[in-house]
């Protein structure tokens, strides 16, 4: 058996390329000797991201051209065959692939990282296609509802991934600083206003920490030594960034993204309305005494209980789980 996960390309850090990099190395490690498990990136066989630790493998496929709604070369030919091959696809590529996978009988999945970008393609090959899918993954309780909402058809595959923090890496510094941290790549504007309304009162021993464009393991050191994170994410199934954040022993404040509605709970977490740009500069000068006088100790109840929640046992005993209603 040969398990297929397509996977995009980025030009810079994003998370759920990491999610898929590392679901495809743990489906490896457990079906053993009975398949294996492999990342594809159509026509691109020359990427493989490094910006995370990863032993994954991968496969190299150049796909011809195809009309969906836009030419692109996304039709997969015979490279796959029914008897031995399951593809893996991610939610952005179903209008993509979906309908073409059904056609030749390919058992496939659906692996949704975010529930509010299920609407890209023709509506009749969408629903075609999450009604061939055999199974889908979702990375959070919002991103299942989001699915079951906009596919009721298919509401019985659907099957909740459980994702892995490294708490091990994700850990507070030794000595914490008077430090912001944000990355404001998703919302730049906002990050800009924040920082507009928060520079006449932000007093001058803090200071703001720009995290962009760096490694797994550089995001990890920046978030050690600050005590505040400001979560700026939009509309996402699970944002990992917020959860690294807290494991490290910051105070989070700000936007949910909707997919982390089930772990924002204080004392870690603080929640701004998406948008209250005003009340999140407000609050973060607010917090900022609180956050002087905790130490990362007096967080280490809730840093035990959000680490349990996205621990490696839960996370491969869902995969686990998965695998086996996949290849029965």
């Amino acid at each position: 058996m040969r398990i297929t996960f397509f996977c995009p390309i980025s030009q810079r850090p994003v998370g759920g390329i990491k999610v898929i990099y590392r679901l495809a190395e743990l489906c490896d490690e457990l079906l053993g000797k009975s398949g294996e498990a492999r990342v594809l990136h159509p026509n691109q066989p020359w990427v493989h991201h490094d910006w995370f630790e990863s032993r994954v493998k991968f496969s190299k496929g150049f796909f011809g051209p195809r009309w969906v709604g836009k030419l692109s070369f996304c039709d997969i030919g015979d490279m796959f065959s029914h008897l031995r091959d399951i593809v893996i696809l991610p939610e952005t590529w179903v209008r993509k692939y979906g309908v073409q996978l059904a056609q030749r009988k390919i058992p496939f999945a659906i692996l949704v990282q975010n529930g509010y970008m299920l609407e890209k393609g023709n509506r009749v090959e969408l629903d075609a296609s999450f009604a061939a899918a055999k199974l889908i993954f979702s990375v959070s309780e919002d991103t299942s509802a989001c699915i079951r909402q906009a596919f009721p058809f298919a509401s019985n595959k659907v099957r909740r991934l459980w994702l892995h923090v490294d708490s091990a890496r994700f850990k507070p510094a030794q000595k914490k600083e008077n430090l912001i941290s944000y990355m404001p790549r998703k919302l730049p504007h906002h990050a800009k206003l924040w920082n507009f309304f928060t520079a006449a009162h932000l007093p001058n021993n803090w200071k703001t920490q720009v995290i962009d464009g760096q490694d797994e393991q550089g995001v990890a050191t920046h978030l050690a030594r600050s005590k505040i994170f400001l979560s700026m994410g939009y509309l996402e199934g699970l944002g990992l960034p917020p959860i690294e954040a807290a494991l490290a022993g910051n105070l989070v404040l700000g936007y949910t993204g909707e997919g982390g509605r089930e772990y924002w709970q204080n004392p870690l977490f603080h929640e701004i309305p998406h948008g209250d740009l005003l009340g999140f500069a407000r609050k973060t000068l607010e917090l900022l005494p609180l956050a002087e006088s905790l130490n990362a100790d007096s967080l280490n109840d809730a840093r035990e209980v959000l680490a349990n929640k996205f621990s490696e046992k839960a996370h491969r005993t869902s995969v686990e789980n998965f695998l086996n209603d996949l290849i029965t």
